[in-house]
């Protein structure tokens, strides 16, 4: 049986260093936006034979570092377009590129594309040459799993477009670009791929070592649980352009003017205080009595690692003799206000994780301002889609039923990413995933080889419950742990082979 605590390093986005993600991007995402680029060379032949950068021994042609641009722009675009879309950016638009960078004004989008490219090229180059180093020359059959899903996405991907495979290859990565290209592309990215596996295998990150870790760090994984409510106070400030009614006339008048005020709140939240240890009333109720009518108020109750909580709340939490019932009114300075709390209990964080499988058979939605007649079809397309999906079920079914035939199931019908790993998600927990899907997946009676169809926003899934994997706070120690120890290994590569970059050649892409 295919266990999650290792098949699925790559589908665990808190795994993986962000060069190393491989992208195995669905081919869907790289179509989302085909901008004319203009192309010298429309054969690709020069692109081909020149060089624009080197790592070691590794030429990394002109050809090559553009499906990594390609491939790193697509991704990002599909991952925060709707983002740059709320900040005015039109990145539909051929002049997208040519706009300056939201994280760094000072270059365009295509430089900070080109420059992720670069990097993205450096760390596959690397790891694929200490791959060949090692003996590592063939690729796994989970990778090549992702080898072949990736060409028969491109296929599937260019067939929805009406084009032919080659057309939409130019499409994607530019002209010039031919199969071969992407499969000696892709085949690179995937052994380096594998290698990265064996890499974080090898760095032995224990249950021993994630214990020594969690106890040096319980303020990171702990969950307290408390009661807390700002009383707010405006902090004034002197401005001798400032003709607003009451304004401060001066520093030592703001000043004046901030105390007043913050010696309110105190008043406010000290009677607060003397509310609750009077009589303990209920702390929202105190709360809602205070705000009055005129302002509803939800829940003051806190439950969350002591280390996103504001400085003032964790100094008074942190001092010594801390008893459940303590409670007072504290100065936050930074927020400006007098936070009334009362401490609860602190406590491990026992939420937890699980692997699952699934086949997706994807539906339609009918956009906003579709015809009846356009609403109608599209029902009756997801109509059909949901009898395929029950039939592909019960076919499972009526066979040997196992994991290993839902693995096969998956590969040959999913539409969704996890294919070609036999659909399989691991590390999953609550507040990741849709609502329909994670009910099903965190459902009390859950138990290994569970199955069903789950019905979501994005289709029909086939699931399969493979295992609950433990706790969460554990799988992220270990992704804190193989993050740390990879970003050294890899800066150690970087000091190892020396990377060169041809200007000319880069400044043409």
């Amino acid at each position: 049986m295919a266990k999650s605590a290792g098949a699925n390093k790559r589908n665990d986005e808190n795994k993986i260093n962000i060069g190393i993600k491989l992208t195995f991007v669905a081919v869907a995402v790289l179509c989302v936006i085909m901008l004319a680029y203009t192309v010298v060379d429309s054969m690709g032949i020069l692109d081909r034979s020149t060089t624009a950068m080197t790592v070691g021994e590794d030429e990394i042609t002109v050809s090559e570092l553009n499906k990594y641009y390609h491939t790193t722009r697509s991704s990002f675009l599909s991952q925060y377009g709707d983002v740059l879309m709320m900040y005015g950016y039109d990145y539909t638009n051929v002049a997208f590129d040519s706009q300056p960078c939201m994280m760094d004004n000072t270059i365009t989008w295509k430089q900070y594309f080109l420059q992720e490219a670069q990097a993205s090229a450096q760390e596959i180059s690397l790891l694929y040459q200490e791959a060949l180093k090692n003996g590592y020359t063939e690729m796994t059959e989970t990778d090549k799993g992702y080898y072949d899903a990736y060409f028969t996405q491109l296929a599937q991907a260019a067939e929805a477009q009406g084009v032919s495979e080659s057309k939409y290859l130019k499409m994607v990565f530019g002209n010039g670009t031919t199969k071969a290209d992407v499969e000696e592309y892709y085949a690179k990215r995937c052994l380096a791929g594998g290698y990265y596996d064996t890499v974080i295998e090898g760095f032995g990150v224990d249950e021993a070592k994630i214990n020594d870790y969690y106890l040096l760090h319980t303020a990171d994984y702990d969950l307290v649980k408390y009661y807390a409510y700002d009383v707010d106070f405006d902090v004034v400030t002197y401005s001798a352009t400032s003709t607003a009614e009451g304004a401060a006339k001066s520093e030592e008048e703001a000043k004046t003017m901030t105390q007043a005020n913050m010696d309110a709140a105190k008043a406010d939240a000290e009677a607060l205080l003397a509310k609750l240890k009077k009589d303990g009333s209920n702390f929202d109720e105190t709360i809602q009595a205070y705000l009055g009518d005129s302002t509803t108020f939800g829940t003051g109750l806190k439950e969350v690692v002591l280390s996103s909580a504001s400085d003032a709340v964790q100094t008074w939490l942190k001092e010594e003799g801390r008893a459940s019932g303590d409670m007072e009114a504290i100065l936050d300075e930074t927020n400006s206000a007098y936070t009334v709390i009362v401490y609860l209990d602190t406590h491990p964080d026992q939420q937890y994780t699980v692997a699952v499988r699934h086949a997706l058979l994807k539906t339609e939605t009918a956009a906003s301002d579709a015809t009846d007649a356009e609403k109608a079809e599209i029902e009756t397309k997801n109509a059909e889609i949901k009898a395929q999906a029950e039939a592909l079920y019960e076919e499972w079914k009526a066979g040997a039923a196992t994991e290993e035939t839902f693995i096969q199931l998956a590969k040959d019908h999913s539409e969704d990413g996890s294919a070609a790993q036999g659909g399989l998600y691991s590390g999953v927990y609550k507040g990741q995933m849709v609502e329909e899907f994670e009910d099903w997946c965190f459902d009390e009676a859950r138990q290994p080889g569970d199955h069903g169809i789950v019905k979501t926003s994005y289709g029909y899934h086939i699931m399969y419950f493979v295992e609950n994997e433990g706790l969460k706070v554990q799988s992220d120690i270990r992704a804190t742990l193989e993050s740390e120890a990879y970003n050294e290994y890899l800066d150690n590569l970087v000091d190892t082979y020396t990377t060169e970059f041809n200007d000319a050649a880069l400044n043409r892409m």
